[in-house]
């Protein structure tokens, strides 16, 4: 008798997650993005982060641990340049497929059909996906540098939750105004990844790059709350933008956003010049001439 309630138990827990998941998982999604891989199934970006951090966190440092920092100048060269005109490719498809400033304000909701301008949304979406997958590996390069300093938690929160927020979108947004942050995203990016370009190579630069670091990071906060903008905007009554990925961006930009600035404070204040001291993971130190 309690085998039986048991496996009648077990077999109705079964179904309940079956239709659960074919709901999230099928019923839910873009149909559009059947065919585009490593976008069905939530265990892809699973597996890929599982990895991501057992290799950063566990795999590497535990290899790294005796042998000398990698020289990757090359790879990292190849990689900035690749991500300059990955960045570029991504503003033209938008672009070309209809995407003016009002989408910063404008209730553009997304489009399903498959229309060659509402494709050309979808393929700039999974694009911008693929780009934050490639992004993952920055981390792995700090830690065969053994950069730890530079994998802060900063970093890995931002690079773990702009990838997953980006196959959420691939998966079931494709579209609608909310591609206002791929194209300020990539902008930014574009100079972002243009100045790490020029740090890989500093003896070809005819001027001193560290003036140019606090601009960045100003760039990238500036970026920030233009996002938070649009999400704002995107919130109103009066518009029908999915709700679940708002409540699932909105709380994550305000974090990434005070984050940020904390970072920008700690690093360019005042107070630290004139104590001639720097901030890291660490703590404050003092600067080396």
């Amino acid at each position: 008798m309690d085998s039986n309630v048991t496996e009648t138990v077990g077999e109705s827990l079964q179904q309940q997650f079956d239709h659960w998941y074919t709901f999230l998982v099928e019923d839910l999604s873009d149909k559009r993005t059947a065919h585009l891989p490593f976008l069905h199934s939530p265990l892809w970006p699973l597996s890929v982060l599982s990895v991501y951090f057992l290799l950063v966190f566990y795999w590497i440092p535990h290899y790294m641990r005796d042998r000398k920092p990698y020289d990757l100048r090359k790879l990292m060269l190849a990689y900035n340049v690749f991500q300059v005109v990955v960045c570029y490719c991504l503003i033209r498809q938008l672009v070309r497929h209809g995407w003016t400033f009002r989408y910063l304000y404008t209730c553009e909701l997304a489009d399903y059909s498959t229309s060659r301008d509402a494709i050309g949304f979808l393929h700039a979406a999974y694009l911008n996906y693929c780009v934050k997958t490639a992004e993952l590996v920055e981390t792995v390069l700090f830690a065969l540098r053994k950069k730890r300093s530079q994998i802060s938690f900063l970093h890995v929160y931002h690079h773990v939750f702009t990838y997953l927020l980006a196959w959420i979108f691939a998966k079931y947004v494709g579209g609608s105004m909310l591609t206002y942050t791929i194209i300020v995203n990539s902008l930014v990016h574009m100079c972002m990844y243009s100045y790490y370009l020029l740090a890989v190579i500093p003896n070809y630069v005819p001027f001193s790059l560290n003036k140019l670091k606090r601009y960045i990071t100003a760039l990238q906060i500036i970026q920030l709350m233009s996002i938070l903008v649009n999400i704002m905007f995107a919130m109103r009554s009066s518009c029908a933008i999915p709700r679940t990925h708002i409540l699932l961006y909105a709380p994550y930009m305000v974090v990434l956003i005070s984050m940020f600035i904390n970072f920008y404070m700690k690093t360019y204040s005042g107070i630290t010049k004139a104590l001639n001291v720097c901030y890291t993971d660490g703590g404050v130190v003092k600067k080396v001439k």
